[in-house]
């Protein structure tokens, strides 16, 4: 339901076109007739970044049905993903602005590490869930600096246009929360860098230093752990009329 009602502000869309997840998409061979055998089963392969056409409408042909869903494997070390979210509650609320992001990574000969791949997807941006192309581009072959990170948060300004009457308005916020989301990513990963350098025992480059001040801003309520809830409401005793 979540896919295929296409969602502009889906929380989970965003995260599985940005890890390059496709869908399996199926159906009965001779379906769109009204015929076929149950044993004749036609099926085709639709990236998700790719099965969300406009509001509301997806590749689907009336006579298909999800399958199942293909998600890659990560790699064991210097690949990462992240989701993004910002709602106006921490629970049972919709997102204003969503985000899934993905980063591979290598050493570089100058002791640091080059970006060699990168892909990025929004909700709340668009019409549809909407991958960043462009800024994902302009991060491949640079150095995983923070600088990289600065230079590409205005691409993603550039590339993310919305109009001053788009529905849910509050236009800067919005774009302001993406780029964030960039540069918040970036933390995340260094942070996962140098999870995966202990891990290797030394073998990997030093991750990038990043400054006291800023090492909270990879913290999100999304990869946190849910506090506990709980409450009491307590009633007086209730009032009975004499003789009653």
């Amino acid at each position: 339901g979540n896919l295929v009602t296409a969602s502009p502000i889906s929380d989970m869309n965003p995260m599985l076109a940005a890890l390059g997840a496709k869908l399996v998409l199926s159906s009965f061979v001779g379906g769109e007739a009204g015929g076929g055998s149950p044993s004749e089963i036609s099926r085709r392969k639709v990236p998700v970044s790719e099965f969300f056409l406009k509001y509301r409408t997806v590749d689907l042909k009336p006579y298909e049905l999800v399958e199942s869903i293909e998600i890659p494997l990560l790699q064991t070390s210097l690949e990462f993903v992240a989701p993004f979210k910002q709602a106006r509650r921490r629970e049972d609320d919709i997102s204003i602005v969503t985000s899934g992001m993905r980063l591979l990574i290598a050493p570089a000969e100058d002791g640091g590490y080059i970006i060699k791949d990168a892909s990025m997807a929004f909700g709340g941006m668009a019409p549809t869930t909407v991958m960043t192309t462009k800024t994902a581009g302009s991060l491949i072959g640079k150095p995983f600096i923070a600088d990289t990170f600065r230079s590409a948060s205005q691409t993603l300004l550039d590339e993310l246009h919305l109009p001053e009457d788009v529905p849910g308005g509050q236009v800067e916020y919005r774009r302001a929360l993406a780029s964030s989301y960039l540069y918040q990513f970036y933390l995340h990963c260094v942070g996962e860098v140098e999870s995966d350098i202990e891990r290797s025992k030394g073998s990997l480059p030093p991750a990038p230093v990043v400054a006291d001040v800023e090492k909270s801003g990879a913290a999100c309520f999304v990869c946190s752990t849910k506090p506990s809830i709980g409450g009491v409401q307590k009633y007086p005793a209730p009032k009975v009329a004499k003789g009653l």
